[in-house]
């Protein structure tokens, strides 16, 4: 038996209490329960307030394995004031013959700033280790306004990692991580090769467990180019591109990149927090021209598999492992058009080209 939280805040009005059993044997219960405090300066336990509500048993807990039910219990502070300290919430099964009981503890201003700081010396101290997959997806805390809240910003916001977070590091009911947030698709259209520039990782096969690759953008276009330092992954899922997790924070800044010039960056897979599998992935980036609206942007990609053993063998972007999506305007971008450069003849293929020209003004 035992709440759902271990700390609540001051201003707690109730709490979940979950019980559970283990043991392969029959238990029943009722509603009814009692609960105390500890007064640390009398060195006892006090009894507080608690429903009046009687009724029959509420039904046995299941001999089957981690079978139960919940209760909520309000707490009657218009009577008792919560008070910094420890509590215990008993409950009688099979009539009496067995007692349990569940602990929590009440926090004021200074416990939450001890429990803030104990998130943060665990967020530190345990970033750099290579097998903690629960520092490795904070990427943010801080403190409400409430004075209450923890803020503590996962990169996989699930209920699965949130409560890792709550059984690896502090189990605070006023932690907020947020919104849940789903897996996203990648809806928008994605171009490895067009309109001269072109995007590509430093190889095309990369083991499971990679934590990010190499990735340069080519810029053979006559205009320069013009992106911020964000970009994203994707794993292929059927006919779906499943955006990876990944931490939403990035410098802002604006970069350029003039014709003929290469930009290079790199790609974060987060293999602890995405369980990234053997399959076919995409770095993709948004990009366009400098001095253009930003609805006249676009999004680049670079495709590189995962491999488990790493015998698939390194492959060029036509491969037929590798599916590069191409710009409708200029199919085959650069790649395509230089063979019939070279020949002096035009290649078969339809294409447009943006001309910008600025009239006189009265004409």
């Amino acid at each position: 038996m035992h709440t759902e939280f271990d700390y609540y805040p001051l201003s707690a009005k109730e709490i979940k209490l979950e019980i559970t059993n283990h043991s392969g044997k029959k238990y029943t219960c009722g509603v009814e329960y009692s609960l105390v405090y500890y007064d640390e300066k009398k060195v006892r336990w006090e009894p507080l307030p608690v429903s009046l509500i009687r009724n029959a048993d509420v039904g046995d807990l299941q001999v089957k394995r981690d079978s139960g039910y919940r209760q909520q219990i309000h707490l009657f502070t218009d009577k008792v004031p919560n008070r910094v300290g420890r509590y215990r919430i008993y409950k009688s099964f099979n009539q009496d013959t067995k007692t349990a009981y569940a602990e929590f503890s009440m926090v004021d201003k200074k416990g939450v700033l001890r429990l803030r700081k104990q998130i943060d010396g665990y967020w530190s101290d345990n970033l750099r280790m290579a097998s903690d997959t629960v520092a490795a997806n904070v990427y943010s805390t801080y403190m409400g306004a409430s004075e209450d809240t923890i803020f503590v910003m996962l990169m996989n916001n699930t209920p699965r990692y949130q409560a890792m977070f709550r059984r690896k590091v502090v189990s605070y009911s006023a932690v907020s991580h947020g919104k849940i947030m789903p897996p996203r698709i990648l809806e928008s259209p994605t171009y490895a090769d067009t309109v001269f520039v072109r995007m590509e990782t430093e190889r095309k096969v990369y083991p499971v467990g990679t934590e990010k690759v190499s990735v340069v953008l080519k810029n053979r276009n006559p205009r320069a180019l013009f992106f911020g330092t964000d970009c994203d992954i994707a794993r292929k899922e059927g006919d779906r591109w499943v955006i990876l997790y990944s931490n939403p924070n990035h410098n802002s800044l604006g970069i350029g990149v003039e014709s003929g010039e290469d930009y290079h960056f790199e790609a974060w897979l987060n293999p602890m927090v995405n369980e990234n599998r053997p399959g076919i992935y995409k770095v993709f980036k948004k990009i366009g021209f400098d001095g253009n609206r930003l609805d006249q942007d676009w999004f680049m990609s670079a495709e590189f598999l995962l491999d488990d053993k790493m015998q698939v063998r390194e492959t060029d972007s036509s491969d037929s492992n590798i599916h590069a999506d191409r710009h409708p305007e200029c199919p085959g971008g650069i790649t395509a058009l230089n063979p019939g450069i070279r020949r002096g003849k035009p290649t078969k293929m339809k294409w447009a080209w943006p001309i910008v020209f600025r009239l006189p003004q009265g004409n």
